[in-house]
């Protein structure tokens, strides 16, 4: 552990025992729950959300660099690989903007509550004039609401989305990735038809997805369609295991805000800076800043490792 310095969270069966590891960077979160009394034997996840149903609560998060032992007798922590002393925490801070589920908990909040202060802050960077504000179901949901609360302009459902189909961005090419968003929303045209929207989505990668979005709204009656994206712009690739593509393929690498809006055929779109996303991350967290940290790599170039080519 002290040699490799990536990404991941383990569980390495040996016998009859079970080890928990955190990477000691914590670029990948790792859970262990309070179970009750229902509750035989032992369970550790990556998310804290997969705790209830096994009549589990959450206890506390595996450290960065902790090695956990599992065995028949109980729990005990063997020993904590120390990172670099000129290295932070660096858990990646896309699994507040899309990776997690909402109702996950980490470093002592809710997921879906980042995500609210999310729009409350871009509501707050960027306001704009409209008669209805929604998102693009349903990770942006929370930050769709914090946006309308702040901004004081009435939040509504636009689309029915259609559950059994999976996340498009990770689909292969760009005409599998259209085609999933037409299967992935109907629009309910009466809550916006001849109104003006405010769409808030989580990130942009490629750009097909919203711009198949913003077509099917328009051709569905919206006079306005306003985008909010509640990340900043993606810029780098990511090394840490996340299928982000190349640098080349990232359309922020290629358009800047106003160009993208012409494109996809948006009247205006901004994103949400790294300052604010990192201040809405922060807010409810219990994390001190100065030992703590998030990995912004794929926004700001600044990678928690050395890379080597």
């Amino acid at each position: 552990m002290s040699r490799t310095k990536t990404a991941y969270s383990l569980l390495i069966m040996s016998g009859d025992t079970i080890y928990a590891v955190r990477d000691p960077y914590g670029l990948r979160p790792l859970f262990l729950p309070d179970n009750d009394d229902e509750c035989e034997g032992y369970v550790v996840a990556s998310e804290s959300c997969a705790f209830p149903s096994v009549s589990g609560k959450l206890l506390r998060e595996v450290e960065p660099g902790e090695i956990l032992e599992i065995t028949k007798n109980g729990l005990r922590s063997i020993c904590i690989v120390p990172r670099p002393s000129d290295q932070k925490m660096s858990l990646c801070i896309f699994e507040y903007v899309y990776f997690a589920r909402p109702d996950t908990y980490m470093e002592g909040q809710m997921v879906y509550t980042a995500r609210l202060e999310c729009g409350r802050q871009l509501a707050r960077q960027s306001p704009v004039e409209a008669d209805v504000v929604s998102a693009v179901p349903e990770t942006s949901t929370p930050a769709a609401i914090g946006f309308a609360e702040e901004s004081g302009i009435v939040y509504r459902e636009i689309f029915s989305k259609n559950r059994y189909v999976g996340r498009s961005f990770i689909q292969p090419s760009t005409r599998l990735r259209q085609l999933a968003v037409l299967k992935k929303f109907g629009p309910l045209s009466d809550n916006f038809k001849d109104k003006r929207i405010v769409l808030i989505d989580d990130s942009i990668v490629r750009g097909t997805t919203i711009a198949a979005i913003i077509r099917m709204l328009r051709e569905a009656g919206a006079t306005e369609v306003h985008i909010r994206i509640a990340s900043p712009p993606l810029h780098f690739p990511c090394y840490m295991g996340i299928n982000i593509p190349t640098k080349e393929e990232l359309i922020a690498n290629k358009l800047n805000a106003d160009q993208l809006a012409e494109q996809i055929g948006a009247d205006s779109l901004v994103y949400l800076t790294v300052e604010n996303l990192e201040f809405a991350v922060r807010k409810h967290s219990n994390t001190d800043e100065k030992c703590g940290g998030h990995c912004t790599a794929c926004l700001t170039g600044k990678y928690p490792v050395e890379l080597e080519w």
